[in-house]
């Protein structure tokens, strides 16, 4: 009898101890995005909290390259005040898992440089152990009001899709751009049955859906639906266009606004655009180097417009997709903007362009902005010698030509767009390019490239992934049972 009752307290103890282990999440921090400078400054990381439940045996994993970047623990007045002098506790390899041991406010900064006062910084609040996640905030599905096209009864051939509306970046004002959520939205399909998800803080944004017209216009004074509290899903109940904006002063304006085509059936639909023109399939022979001079005065080109040079939004095609409709000549001028330390530029051949191998390059620019003259014709290739930055889509390919003959930007292969790009092809003016300092570039230095080796490999980015640790769980219930046996 007492041997029974033992046993059954071993088994309590047990399913106590394993469920536990498996109330214990992972959570990396900014997803995809890692922990870095982010593009869209600290309103990327908040967003990214804000959309997170952490609760005490949580793990948080900061991605970043040792010897590029750190993470620190810090007050809150040191939060505000991005002081880095006396960190609570401060971890220099990457990745670093930083287990929350305690509930309560847990404030997170980079010490490189003015990394923290350019975005990368972290708040959370923790909760108990015991306390209930927070049940999803919903919002109402929008009147499907002068849909473009009546709805029809066909089934889409593939299950709903769950869209995050620019991914980890979320619904914000991106660097001053006016491409970023048209670009994320290029190469994607989209169904009635899909499902549009807005992430951002609540009371500094929201989500408005509006006419083509309004969207054209940005004028907002009239909306078909508008959300406020985040975050906020929208389930494509219609075929034909839908256009989203937000309410709020000059973000329409800026570029926080998205069109998209959905579609009933199963052939994917492009994304609508005002201007839509489409790239050519093919690259054709690069011109020689004795081409016909350009009967046109040489243009500025900003890479990545308002957006910079960086890893984007989760895409490997954002600057393929940018220069999909734009003709270089000799004479043009790109410009590489990003923040000091964070980045550099690589002139590279194209094989080692395609293996993303930065090994040996042709010339390396490193001080902000690069300002490169196109000197010669044929293709040049670019990308950034920081880790895991060519395979993370940072990367240009163009084709420059020495004639007024329009050439479109050589295509590598196996990474074609599916759809038409939906930037425009009037080239930027030279005249929204940033100042510059010097109008040639620094002087290539190969000393200073950053190697590539030598970090630890990253776990898989995600929202969050459940983890069940118990290694060294069943030794010591096993001496539980001896004792309360004998």
């Amino acid at each position: 009898m007492m041997r029974g009752m033992n046993m059954l307290v071993l088994m309590v103890l047990l399913g106590a101890a394993i469920r536990s282990c498996s109330a214990q999440t992972t959570h990396v921090v900014g997803d995809s995005l890692g922990w870095v400078v982010p593009p869209a400054g600290a309103i990327a990381y908040s967003t990214w909290a804000a959309n997170e439940t952490f609760v005490v045996g949580d793990t948080l994993v900061f991605n970043f390259t040792t010897g590029k970047d750190d993470v620190a623990q810090v007050t809150k007045a040191a939060y505000d005040s991005c002081n880095s002098t006396n960190p609570i506790s401060r971890w220099t390899n990457g990745p670093a898992s930083i287990t929350l041991n305690q509930s309560g406010e847990y404030f997170f900064i980079s010490t490189y440089d003015r990394r923290c006062s350019l975005g990368e910084k972290l708040a959370i609040n923790v909760s108990t152990a015991s306390a209930p996640a927070p049940a999803p905030t919903t919002t109402p599905t929008p009147p499907a009001a002068s849909a473009p096209t009546p709805a029809t009864t066909t089934t889409p051939t593939r299950s709903p899709v769950t869209y995050t509306v620019g991914d980890g970046v979320g619904w914000n004002v991106l660097v001053n751009t006016t491409q970023a959520y048209e670009l994320w939205a290029a190469n994607k399909t989209f169904m009635v049955g899909d499902i549009l998800v807005f992430n951002f803080v609540n009371g500094t944004q929201n989500v408005a859906e509006v006419t083509k017209s309004a969207y054209d216009s940005c004028n907002t004074t009239s909306t078909i639906s508008v959300y406020t509290v985040p975050p906020v899903r929208i389930t494509l109940t219609t075929p034909g266009e839908h256009f989203y904006t937000s309410t709020y002063p000059d973000r329409c304006s800026l570029g926080q606004k998205l069109a998209i085509t959905v579609n009933a059936a199963s052939a994917p639909a492009p994304t609508p655009t005002t201007t839509p023109t489409p790239p050519a399939a093919s690259a054709p022979a690069p011109a020689t180097a004795s081409a016909t001079a350009p009967t046109r005065s040489p243009v500025t080109y900003t890479v990545g417009d308002g957006v910079g040079w960086n890893v984007l939004v989760n895409t490997t095609q954002a600057y393929e997709l940018w220069a999909a409709n734009k003709t270089f000549m000799v004479g043009d001028i790109l410009v590489f903007n990003f923040v000091n330390g964070t980045q550099n530029v690589a002139e590279v051949t194209k094989s080692a362009y395609e293996s993303c191998n930065t090994t040996s390059t042709i010339s390396i620019y490193t001080v902000p902005p690069v300002r490169i003259t196109l000197t010669t014709a044929g293709e040049h290739f670019y990308t950034s010698t920081y880790p895991d930055r060519c395979s993370l889509g940072q990367k240009l390919a163009i084709n420059v030509t020495g004639s007024s003959a329009a050439t479109p930007s050589p295509s590598p292969a196996a990474t074609t767009p599916s759809t038409p790009s939906p930037s425009s092809a009037t080239p930027p003016s030279s005249t929204a390019t940033p100042p510059s300092t010097s109008t040639s570039p620094p002087p290539p230095s190969t000393t200073t490239t950053p190697s590539p080796t030598g970090s630890a490999t990253p776990p898989s980015p995600g929202n969050s992934a459940a983890s069940l640790s118990v290694t060294g769980l069943f030794p010591g219930m096993l001496s539980v049972a001896i004792m309360l046996l004998y």
